[in-house]
């Protein structure tokens, strides 16, 4: 029985370009609003204006929340309700994180910063969902060593490694390193 999910951060759970851009096609969609190749552009130009502001302080992540689309929008000269666009944009990008919370023990496993990867789970809203953040710099190990994913599994005294899954997009990191741990894997293959 599968009661842990481990999942890769980087290129897997948050692929923030690929992410966004299908979130916003289904959004569009869904509200009935023009989509073609220069939307996706414009959002990025002015999203990354507003991330260097918020990373220099002169913004917060509420503010971005509360006034990005109406930006967005209104160079695309779109006349729409940015907030609640922002609403409906945010819930699809965490949908699969609400749906293992309710089922697994939730954990990130990286070969990253450890802080790094607490502020993009942070900033994405993401990390609530999470039990666990493994990050190698933290548990001095990286993936594919076995060691790594021992260390991770050392925080769950009570699941034997094939009761995890280890879901990410690289095939020798993620996907040797689970098997050769024990444990299930399941590749993301973009």
């Amino acid at each position: 029985m599968l009661k842990a999910v481990l999942m890769d951060i980087d290129d897997t759970l948050l692929d923030f370009g690929k992410c966004a851009e299908q979130a916003m096609r289904i959004g569009f969609a869904e509200w009935g609003l023009p989509y073609d190749d220069s939307t996706y552009a414009t959002f990025t130009r002015i999203n990354d204006v507003l991330w260097q502001q918020i990373e220099r302080g002169e913004l917060t992540t509420q503010q971005l929340f509360e006034f990005r689309w109406n930006r967005i929008f209104e160079a695309l000269g779109i006349e729409a309700d940015g907030a609640a666009f922002e609403k409906r944009f945010l819930d699809r990008a965490d949908e699969i994180c609400r749906y293992l919370k309710g089922k697994y023990i939730l954990c990130a496993a990286s070969n990253a910063f450890h802080d790094q990867q607490l502020n993009r789970l942070s900033m994405s809203g993401l990390l609530p969902y999470f039990d666990h953040v493994f990050v190698s710099e933290s548990l001095g190990y990286r993936k594919p060593e076995k060691a790594f994913f021992d260390a991770c599994r050392a925080f769950l005294p009570d699941v034997a490694a094939d009761e995890c899954v280890m879901i990410g997009d690289s095939l020798t990191a993620d996907i040797t390193g689970g098997k050769n741990a024990g444990m299930k894997t399941i590749w993301y293959n973009h």
